[in-house]
């Protein structure tokens, strides 16, 4: 009698058990399709949301598209109204920047150095000069360069207006002075280079005969300070030839 009581007891105890158990299973499948109902309805928002932005940026670059081409039409008027092209807008500037570049090599110059290159520099001034009578001066994205150009370039002149037209130099003794071309054109004042005494010797060759013999106080005309020209370089050939025939002659004079 005992041991069926237990048995029921236990068998109780089961059912209760089992439907607890079904009861807790019934409560996870609700939280989870509540959860799943709620994942659901963030994602059909996202995707509406997605959806709406793929929209906005489809019409953005249809703007943009828009006023790309609204852009280019306006910019070749413009470069119609300055009378060029692409190709001629960039090329001005090309040329801007190439001028900038040798006005600062000539600012940088000492006033020797700058007075030798006079010829190239007007050169420069009368380019400056054509170029701001373009239309494409006025540009605004050129328009300060050419007027930096236009008061750099008056400096360079004004500086230009200070040089010596004829420069000349009076030859004094050996004794007390040392002077030969060599030596003349090695002074700073004139040319701070030995090796261009060519220079003076061509632009005197009325007086010199032989580049060894200057006498004092003879007054040499000193040309501009550049480097030697074909002519002059062609006479230092010819005097080291010379020389080096005598040397050759005096060492074997029987030859």
């Amino acid at each position: 009698m005992k041991r069926i009581s237990v048995l029921a007891v236990v068998a109780m105890m089961f059912a209760i058990s089992s439907v607890a158990s079904a009861q807790q299973e019934k409560m996870k499948y609700a939280d989870w399709q509540a959860e799943m109902t709620s994942l659901t309805a963030k994602r059909d928002s996202l995707k509406n949301v997605l959806s709406q932005l793929n929209t906005d940026i489809a019409n953005l670059k249809s703007e943009l598209a828009s006023l790309d081409g609204q852009y280019q039409a306006q910019w070749k008027k413009y470069l119609g109204m300055l009378g060029t092209d692409e190709a001629g807008y960039k090329a001005f500037g090309l040329a801007l920047q190439n001028m900038k570049s040798q006005i600062d090599n000539y600012m940088s110059m000492s006033d020797q150095d700058l007075c030798a290159q006079r010829k190239n520099v007007e050169a420069l001034g009368a380019r400056i000069d054509s170029m701001k009578t373009s239309k494409l001066a006025l540009a605004q994205q050129y328009y300060n360069e050419v007027q930096t150009l236009v008061n750099d370039y008056a400096q360079l002149k004004a500086r230009l207006a200070n040089c010596s037209t004829a420069m000349t130099y009076t030859v004094g003794t050996w004794a007390r002075n040392r002077d030969c071309l060599w030596n003349i054109a090695k002074k700073s004042s004139i040319y701070n280079d030995p090796w261009r005494w060519p220079k003076i010797y061509m632009a005197n060759r009325n007086q010199i005969r032989n580049p060894d013999l200057i006498y004092p106080k003879e007054v040499l005309k000193i040309p501009a300070n550049a480097p030697l020209t074909n002519s002059e370089r062609a006479a230092a050939r010819a005097y080291y030839a010379r020389k080096a025939r005598m040397e050759r002659m005096s060492a074997h004079p029987s030859k």
